[in-house]
């Protein structure tokens, strides 16, 4: 079963685009911007964690579905899907460790 590109963008694309925002945002939160003028720290823990959660949630049945029904693709598809499971928990881990 091949899926359809709006299938692929949705299942492998955005949730990696979703990981590229919350670095770039978490990068600039921690590294550029003070401590005194940093957003709220629960504020930005909870939609890091928030939507760190939406991209594991979706990468890991994208990726369980992929291993378990041959789901049309190449192994790219899949680690991919790992990857976007992997980004989101060292995200929020750091979070929690520069915070």
């Amino acid at each position: 079963m091949k899926l359809a590109p709006i299938h692929r963008t949705l299942l492998y694309y955005l949730p990696l685009a979703v990981n590229v925002v919350l670095a770039i945002y978490l990068g600039w939160q921690l590294l550029a911007v003070e401590p005194s003028d940093r957003d709220s720290r629960v504020f930005m823990f909870s939609v890091t964690y928030g939507l760190g959660g939406i991209v594991l949630a979706v990468s890991g049945v994208t990726a369980f579905f992929h291993a378990s029904a041959q789901i049309g693709g190449h192994r790219g598809y899949y680690a991919l899907s790992l990857l976007n499971i992997i980004v989101p928990t060292v995200l929020v881990l750091s979070l929690l460790y520069m915070t």
